[in-house]
């Protein structure tokens, strides 16, 4: 009986053991806030992502969060940070929570500060890190590299969907050409080939090409498809999405 007393008492132990490491997964690039930092830091940057969450959070959202915090950390422009609330004992940042009208319900709850703005725009869309990034990018104005996405040519995908004459378009194609010529990493070089396709496809089927083609991959995603297929579609989504925010 004692035997098996300890025995439960050892696997009860590793239980909480890793259990606390679950919910203490910090997210590294994330700054925690609080009623007293929170003015101290915020106006030092244009835009803020502010997750509102419980005290140590864990999960997929979580961990989708953390993605976006690492990816984001060499960004000097935007701050990616966290508010970790409790509604038990000293009531840890429920100030914060209740002044953004976040209750625990709404946990996680992602809230973009603008600097300038009155108010805070909510996030609503899926809990996937470049979706969060994408966000960033069409309201936030900041540029957090999607997964295959090239920030020299995101600025070139954007400067030819703004164009308007046709050969001032191709002028940043033939730009495109040259810079993939002289680059090195064939990873990188594939992804910069998928921004050429889909200039040359917008240039013979016009503006429209970009949504259409979007269309047609979400479609295809939501059929059966082998792992290498399903990030084949998610990049190439991601570099069309550098066209699309531009329509």
């Amino acid at each position: 009986m004692e035997s098996t007393m300890q025995m439960w008492l050892a696997t009860l132990c590793v239980a909480l053991v890793g259990l606390n490491e679950v919910e203490t997964k910090d997210a590294k690039g994330s700054v925690p806030l609080d009623i007293w930092t929170w003015d101290k830091i915020m106006p030092h940057f244009r835009v803020a992502a502010v997750k509102f969450d419980r005290v140590f959070p864990y999960g997929d959202k979580h961990d989708e969060y953390i993605k976006v915090a690492e990816a984001a950390h060499t960004n000097k422009d935007v701050l990616i940070a966290e508010v970790n609330a409790a509604d038990y004992g000293e009531k840890r940042n429920m100030d914060l929570a209740e002044k953004y009208g976040v209750g625990k319900d709404d946990y996680p709850q992602l809230k973009l500060f603008i600097r300038g703005n009155p108010e805070p725009i909510n996030y609503t869309g899926n809990w996937q890190a470049d979706e969060i990034k994408r966000f960033l990018k069409t309201r936030g104005g900041v540029w957090i590299g999607l997964s295959a996405c090239i920030e020299e040519f995101d600025e070139l995908a954007r400067l030819f969907m703004m164009e308007e004459d046709e050969g001032k378009k191709r002028g940043f194609l033939a730009e495109a050409e040259n810079k993939v010529s002289e680059m090195m990493d064939e990873t990188a070089k594939k992804n910069a080939k998928i921004y050429i396709h889909t200039m040359k496809k917008t240039l013979e089927k016009g503006r429209n090409f970009v949504n259409e083609e979007i269309a047609r991959l979400d479609k295809l995603a939501t059929g059966k498809l082998s792992d290498v297929k399903k990030q084949e579609l998610l990049y190439r989504n991601n570099i069309l999405h550098s066209f699309k925010d531009e329509l």
